[in-house]
C-alpha cells in the first residue's frame, strides 16, 4: 500500500520531545555492562519502582509493558472475565480502548459521558444497566486528555456491583494518586512522559501485578510453566533506559507543558464566548494535547479552516468511537453527549517547540476561522 504524503503545516499538531542520545547514553552504557536486554531486567525494576514512587505506590503493584493497550487488555484478562460479556466504555475515547476489550475477548458497550467532566460515571452506568444487551462484565472508563479520575466513586461502584473497573489514563500520569483502582498509563512519544512505544499499569493488589507480569511473559510462571495462553508483553532494557532519562527530566518537562498550557489559556481568553478549553486544559492539568469546545456544532467546518491556514488542527476522537468502522456494529447506549462533543471539539498544536507569539499567531488564525462564513 503506497504511503500517505503528510501535507505540509506551519504548525504542527505534535512535535515530541524524548530524552536526547547524551540523556539515555548513560543507561545504554548501563545495559552494555549487564549484558541484559529484556525479561524484567534491573533497569527495568528501576524505572517501575520510579513511576511507583511518582504515584505514591508500592512497588509491587506497578507493572511496565510494551504499550497502553497491551496493558489494557493484561489488567482485563487478569479479572478471569467471561468471554463475550459486556465491558461498558465511554464511546468517547480513543480507539485502542475498545480494540482491548476486543482483545480480552470482551464485548465493548458504549456508553455516554458527562457533559461537564466528557468522563463516564458510575451514574451513566447505573441508569443504562435496565438496558444492557446483555451480562455485564467489567466497566473501563476513560480519563480523558490527562484529566484526574476521582476513584472513590468507582471504588463504590465496583464493591457494590462486584464489577471490576479498570481505569484508561493513557495521558494521565501527571494526574494519578494511589488507589486501589487499576489504572493503565501510555508511554507513546505524544503523550507527557513519553519513551516512543510503552505503558504502565498501576495494579489494584501485588498479586494482581504479579499475575499481570506472568501474562506478559507468555503466561510462565517462576518455573517456567504456562499457566494463561499469555503473549508477549514486556519492556525492554532499551525503551526502560529511556524511560529513565525521562524520568530524570520529568520534573522540568512537567513544568514547561503547565507555563505552555498557560500562555495558550491566556491567548484564548478574549475567545471565551466561542471556545472554551476542555476540562483538564481549563483545570490546568498536566497534558499534551489543547482540546477547545467551540460554542457551536462546527469542529468540522473550524478545522477545515485552520488546516487551509497552515494549522494542523484535528477532531481528536472524529465521531466517537462507536462510528468507527471496526466497531460500528457493537451495541450502545443513547449518546447524545458523545455526538455534540464530536461536532464541537477540536484540538490545536500544542507542544513545547511552540514559541509564545506563535500561539498568539495560531489562536488568531483560530479566531478567523470561527468568523468566517460557514458552508
Amino acid at each position: 500500500m503506497a504511503r500517505r504524503v503528510a501535507q505540509a503545516f506551519t504548525y504542527r499538531t505534535y512535535s515530541p520531545r524524548l530524552p536526547s542520545a547524551a540523556d539515555v547514553l548513560p543507561y545504554l552504557e548501563e545495559i552494555d555492562r549487564n549484558r541484559w536486554y529484556t525479561n524484567f531486567g534491573p533497569l527495568v525494576e528501576r524505572f517501575e519502582a520510579r513511576l511507583a514512587a511518582q504515584v505514591g505506590l508500592p512497588r509491587d503493584r506497578v507493572v511496565a509493558v510494551a504499550n497502553c493497550t497491551l496493558g489494557l487488555v493484561l489488567a482485563l484478562e487478569s479479572c478471569g472475565l467471561p468471554a463475550g460479556g459486556l465491558c461498558a466504555l465511554p464511546s468517547w475515547t480513543f480507539v485502542a480502548t475498545a480494540a482491548a476489550v476486543r482483545q480480552a475477548g470482551l464485548t465493548p458497550w458504549f456508553l455516554d459521558v458527562d457533559p461537564r467532566s466528557w468522563q463516564l460515571t458510575p451514574e451513566i452506568v447505573e441508569a443504562a444497566l435496565p438496558q444492557a444487551p446483555g451480562s455485564l462484565a467489567a466497566v473501563m472508563p476513560v480519563a480523558p486528555f490527562g484529566a484526574p479520575l476521582e476513584a472513590a466513586p468507582w471504588a463504590a461502584f465496583r464493591d457494590h456491583r462486584g464489577l471490576p473497573v479498570i481505569t484508561d489514563a493513557a495521558a494521565g500520569l501527571a494526574s494519578l494518586t494511589a488507589s486501589h483502582l487499576p489504572a493503565v498509563v501510555s508511554l507513546h512519544a505524544t503523550k507527557p512522559l513519553g519513551i516512543g512505544e510503552g505503558g504502565v499499569v498501576f495494579c489494584e493488589t501485588g498479586a494482581q501485578a504479579e499475575e499481570i507480569r506472568r501474562r506478559s511473559n507468555f503466561g510462565f510462571d517462576r518455573d517456567h510453566a504456562a499457566l494463561w495462553a499469555g503473549g508477549n508483553a514486556k519492556l525492554s532494557e532499551y525503551a526502560a533506559a529511556v524511560g529513565l532519562a525521562a524520568l530524570d527530566a520529568w520534573p522540568d518537562l512537567r513544568e514547561a507543558l503547565r507555563t505552555q498550557a498557560e500562555r495558550y489559556r491566556r491567548a484564548l481568553a478574549p475567545l471565551a464566548a466561542e471556545v472554551a478549553p476542555s476540562p483538564p486544559f481549563a483545570a490546568g492539568c498536566v497534558t499534551s494535547t489543547c482540546n477547545l469546545r467551540l460554542a457551536r456544532p462546527e469542529a468540522a467546518r473550524v478545522v477545515a479552516r485552520l488546516q487551509e491556514a497552515g494549522v494542523e488542527a484535528r477532531q481528536w476522537w472524529g465521531g466517537g468511537c462507536h462510528t468507527q468502522p471496526a466497531y460500528a456494529a457493537a451495541p450502545r447506549g443513547a449518546l447524545p453527549v458523545t455526538e455534540e462533543l464530536a461536532r464541537q471539539v477540536i484540538a490545536l498544536p500544542f507542544h513545547l517547540d511552540l514559541a509564545p507569539a506563535q500561539i498568539e499567531d495560531i489562536v488568531g488564525h483560530l479566531s478567523s476561522a470561527l468568523a468566517a462564513p460557514g458552508g
